[in-house]
């Protein structure tokens, strides 16, 4: 998802197996054979696609590609996904609007959601609709209380408790946060705070970048007071280049968490020594990783190509691009055994147990919820660990659980 500026913060408060199970792949002419041609099955993504600050091309599109490749592989039964996407661009109004089309325009589910601006009220108009939401980036409370949300990606907001992970394994216990000058933002030193203090840590600094500055040198300068060792940046690819050209300029010390959700293979190239001594973190591998390590990539990156769409190609996908593809992959597992009407589905979900997900996350039990921390419900928290080697991320492949005390 291309973020751009404010994304990851704003999120903050805030994926050898293809997509239909027990299919191999398939040549374009044998596909072709097996398009699914059925009665139409709606699903809905609501996504701010062109929305200053917060547009999500690239999410979209994956989206897009990823029914496609699915109903070109016979959807479910014979049946293909229709898509109904909204373009909710960052505004509170539409995705209202985006949430009300959803139901009267017969969506079964919605898939890989984005829903920043009005969160609550657009959880419980699907909420009381009766539309399970399948992969939803959760962004605020209502996201993580709404039992018709069903997701296996942790969000934005716990990819920065992945982040604090990373810098207290360090030995980086003094952080700053680094994030837009936005009053939606400043609330995340409060929600940040109770996992940093439980790992024995503190964050000793609050820096606010604002739109439009000229000199980076200043929030470098204050991301190193009150002796801080390691910074947590919220902040996407727009600001990450003079962030990295101010943090080279004065010889910075500093360690650098982040996440990968705004950054492209191409943005982390443009950034010098900045991106290849900082970590990384997320809930699903790069799309750059290894496939001998993540063998169901394989499927991802070709089902991307095949849109022939120049945000698709490797070096322009972003972190989260595969969570619409895992999105569509367990719809369409809990699918295939259900009559396929709202209710039933969000029964399925409740109901599945141990969802392949191409082994780029863990096997996926959707009712399986726990309490971590102040959020009530979360199916996954284990996360990845990542490097910059200076052309591509490479991914440990061991995750690492944020239940545990460090990385």
């Amino acid at each position: 998802m291309n973020f751009k500026r404010i994304a990851p913060a704003i999120a903050a408060l805030a994926t050898a197996s293809l997509l239909a199970a027990g299919c191999s792949s398939d040549s374009g002419a044998d596909a072709a054979d097996n398009a699914a041609t059925g009665d139409p099955i709606k699903v809905g993504q609501i996504v701010p696609i062109e929305a200053p600050g917060l547009g999500s091309a690239t999410y979209a599109a994956s989206m897009v590609a990823s029914v496609d490749a699915f109903n070109e592989r016979g959807g479910v039964n014979g049946r293909p996904l229709e898509l109904l996407q909204c373009d909710s661009m960052g505004d509170p109004n539409k995705e209202v609007d985006c949430a009300n089309k959803m139901v009267s325009e017969g969506a079964v589910a919605t898939l890989a959601d984005f829903t920043p601006a009005s969160s609550e009220a657009t959880s419980k108009i699907l909420f009381d609709a009766g539309i399970a939401r399948v992969g939803l980036n959760p962004v605020n409370m209502a996201d993580f209380t709404a039992t018709n949300v069903y997701t296996p990606f942790s969000g934005s907001l716990l990819n920065l408790y992945g982040m604090i992970d990373i810098l207290v394994a360090q030995g980086k216990t003094k952080l700053s946060l680094m994030r837009p000058d936005l009053p939606v933002t400043a609330q995340l030193v409060g929600l940040l705070t109770p996992a940093v203090q439980a790992k024995g840590a503190e964050i000793v600094n609050d820096v606010a970048v604002g739109a439009g500055a000229t000199d980076y040198t200043q929030f470098i300068a204050a991301a190193e007071r009150n002796d801080a060792q390691g910074v947590i940046m919220a902040l996407g690819a727009t600001d990450a280049n003079p962030i990295a050209q101010a943090f080279e300029q004065l010889g910075s010390k500093l360690t650098f968490a982040l996440g990968t959700a705004g950054f492209t293979q191409a943005d982390l190239q443009d950034l010098g020594t900045f991106a290849t001594t900082s970590t990384y973190t997320s809930p699903t591998p790069a799309p750059s990783s290894s496939t001998e390590d993540f063998p169901g990539l394989k499927d991802f990156l070709a089902d991307m190509d095949k849109s022939g769409k120049e945000e698709l190609e490797l070096q322009n996908l972003t972190g989260d691009a595969v969570n619409p593809w895992l999105s569509v992959r367990a719809f369409g597992e809990v699918a295939k055994n259900r009559t396929i009407d709202a209710a039933d589905i969000w029964k399925g979900f409740e109901n599945a147990k141990d969802i392949d997900m191409a082994g780029l996350i863990p096997a996926w039990t959707p009712g399986a919820v726990e309490q971590f921390g102040i959020f009530p419900r979360i199916s996954n928290s284990m996360m990845y660990k990542m490097s910059f080697d200076g052309d591509v991320l490479v991914t440990d492949p061991t995750q690492y659980d944020l239940r545990t005390p460090t990385a």
